[in-house]
């Protein structure tokens, strides 16, 4: 009987050296998640272009520009991405293979291939920037920079997308993402023709950033932080979708 507060002090000590060594542990793993490493890019210019193709959801040229235009931007592209859709009777009705042409600029690992390849397009970019009376233009494209490849979810929920954009995700899979600075990280993605799957799409991917904008006197947020603002813009124009009678 002497014994049992003894015992019970002996527990509670055991105990509360367990939840120290919990506790040690969950900080060294959370010190030891650290971001991804830093990998050097350049902001590179391209032209895109896809024949969109489809057997259950169409959209009108308005509707489908706005959309990739809004799932390119949350990939890294710059803010001042064009994205036009041509074969459309009129801006609002659907199309069964529209043209989608794509302007971008986004940030692609400064590789010996690319930086060779940036070389190339010295010339034009040069005579493009002096017509255009912005010499600056060619040399902030051969900008290094440091970024980070940041973790996006073309999935359904996310960004504005629903089961009817599979076949759009499928697209821009196969078509946009391995000319992009874009790394898919968990491909789910199954497109059942002529039906919709409420489970798709699901790609998970990891983007690279672009570099934030020069600080200025009211305090700028990076763009890296603003995948948010381009579902707002969205938002205001869905795409007609509809399903193949």
């Amino acid at each position: 009987m002497h014994r049992q507060p003894h015992f019970r002090r002996a527990r509670t000590t055991a105990l509360l050296a367990a939840i120290v060594c919990v506790a040690c542990w969950a900080g060294t793993r959370a010190a030891n998640a650290v971001e991804p490493d830093a990998v050097k890019a350049i902001m590179k210019q391209q032209e895109i272009s896809f024949y969109y193709q489809s057997f259950t959801s169409f959209y009108s040229c308005e509707g489908i520009s706005s959309k990739v235009k809004r799932l390119l931007l949350a990939l890294g592209a710059a803010k001042d991405i064009d994205v036009q859709a041509r074969g459309c009777e009129s801006s609002n009705s659907p199309s069964r293979t529209p043209l989608v042409v794509i302007q971008l600029t986004s940030p692609v690992e400064a590789t010996p291939a690319a930086l060779a390849e940036l070389e190339k397009t010295r010339a034009q970019r040069e005579l493009t920037a002096r017509v255009r009376g912005d010499r600056g233009v060619a040399l902030d494209a051969e900008a290094q920079f440091d970024t980070r490849y940041k973790p996006v979810s073309l999935s359904r929920g996310q960004l504005g997308l629903d089961p009817g954009d599979c076949e759009l995700v499928d697209e821009l899979r196969k078509k946009v993402l391995p000319k992009l600075g874009v790394r898919i990280i968990k491909d789910g993605v199954y497109c059942s023709p002529n039906q919709i799957n409420r489970a798709q799409p699901r790609l998970e991917v990891e983007a690279l950033m672009p570099p934030p904008p020069p600080d200025t006197s009211t305090g700028s947020s990076p763009v890296a932080d603003s995948a948010s603002a381009p579902a707002a813009e969205g938002s205001a124009a869905t795409p007609e979708s509809a399903p193949k009678p």
